[in-house]
């Protein structure tokens, strides 16, 4: 499928929800690059060490975990639009928190609530897979994260522009660019949440009413869980395998990106503005290879993406830790590839998996356990870049791909038959 059929014409990718979720997308990934550029500088310039930050996104991960449940339960039950475009605004109003903080415990406490916010991940997710066709899946979800590189690719040099003094991270000065940055995140969540009042159900009716109730799927935890699990007694077995995957993978990637800007500053000596430049050549760079394996991996299959996704992260980690600039470059290009297929592939292989009934329910339990698994390699990861060396994350992520790869090549098959 060509790039114009992705945009118009009877095999279109871009209508319906899909388009709409697109817009909001593009909202937010054209705005949230910005702020994360330097993110983890201005947290260390509120006063939190590298060990601290970890524990902050410990517990924000432990807040998105607590949430997934229900938010599977409910997608399932009473449908996927009302959680998402109801909790968008909750998520948008937490970037007030990252504005007015005048110290590092402010920004938990907007990470807590957005994060418990992210309760919609479930209903988001079914959502998208509902409303991609399975012939168009794989060109679909590439077509999407090309886009939103493309779009996400001034954010690292809009963020040197507004932060950086003299090409360094200087307090107060660059913390006041931050904010600024901060609230632009701010309004365009904002209007993509308004936008997002125009999505259209995508769960058959089943008799439940369409708005959920959130504080009784709470006192139905047990209930809710179970539900959950059981899930996995109706799906295939290469379901659950890509479920085990992708939570390794998920959580060291994860961990070592709130390092990355640190490290490369820090340790290797790079600027903060040759770091924006790595960031913006790492979008620009990866959207060619990306669209060809979207086009091929609807005729060819999702694994052997998925495979070469974990593999890339090998020589990406290993070039990151001794590189100089220019090594930056191609280590960031390696992992922006990898990363982007990894995901794409993975997200295409669920769908083709898991019923459109119980995606909701899957997705809630996968995620629980991700950032479940997540909020306790956050502080690994912390422990040991702050207090053994701070190399041996990034290398502890090319190590793990390899075990990881080889049980996506053994244990996970492709369905004969794609789900709708």
């Amino acid at each position: 499928m060509g790039i114009s059929e992705q945009l118009r014409g009877k095999n279109a990718v871009l209508t319906g929800n899909f388009l709409v979720l697109m817009i909001t997308w593009v909202l937010m990934y054209s705005t949230q690059p910005i702020p994360d550029t330097y993110s983890s500088l201005y947290f260390l310039s509120l006063g939190a060490t590298p060990f601290l930050l970890s524990v902050m996104f410990f517990a924000g991960s432990l807040a998105v975990a607590f949430v997934q449940f229900p938010g599977g339960y409910l997608a399932d039950k009473n449908g996927r639009r009302w959680l998402i475009a109801t909790m968008s605004f909750g998520l948008a109003i937490g970037y007030l928190f990252f504005v007015l903080a005048p110290s590092w415990e402010f920004i938990v406490l907007g990470m807590v609530i957005q994060n418990f916010c992210l309760i919609y991940t479930p209903a988001l997710m079914a959502m998208m897979l509902d409303s991609l066709d399975p012939a168009k899946r794989g060109s679909g979800l590439n077509f999407q994260s090309v886009l939103l590189s493309l779009i996400s690719l001034p954010a690292p040099l809009i963020a040197a522009a507004l932060v950086l003094v003299n090409g360094q991270y200087v307090s107060p000065q660059s913390d006041f660019g931050m904010r600024m940055a901060y609230t632009v995140v701010l309004v365009a969540y904002l209007a993509a949440a308004a936008i997002r009042i125009k999505l259209v159900e995508t769960l058959p009716s089943n008799g439940e009413k369409r708005r959920p109730k959130i504080l009784q799927s709470f006192r139905e935890y047990p209930k809710v869980v179970r539900e959950s699990w059981q899930v996995w007694n109706k799906v295939p077995k290469s379901a659950f395998y890509l479920f085990l995957t992708t939570i390794g993978i998920n959580s060291l990637v994860a961990g070592c990106q709130i390092f990355f800007v640190i490290y490369a500053t820090e340790v290797l000596k790079i600027t903060g503005a040759e770091y924006a430049i790595v960031m913006a050549l790492m979008y620009l760079t990866i959207a060619v290879p990306a669209v060809l394996a979207g086009f091929r991996m609807d005729i060819r299959g999702r694994k052997s993406f998925l495979v070469l996704g974990y593999l890339l992260y090998i020589p990406a980690m290993l070039l990151f830790v001794v590189a100089n600039f220019y090594l930056l470059l191609l280590a960031f290009f390696l992992y922006g590839l990898g990363n982007l297929l990894r995901v794409n592939s993975s997200q295409a292989l669920l769908g083709d998996l898991i019923p459109r009934d119980l995606r909701g329910k899957a997705v809630g339990f996968l995620q629980f356990f991700l950032y479940l698994a997540q909020a306790l390699v956050y502080l690994l990861v912390g422990f040991l870049y702050s207090f053994v060396a701070p190399w041996l994350p990034f290398v502890l992520l090319a190590a793990a791909s390899v075990p990881l790869g080889l049980l996506v090549v053994f244990k996970i098959s492709e369905p004969s038959i794609k789900e709708f």
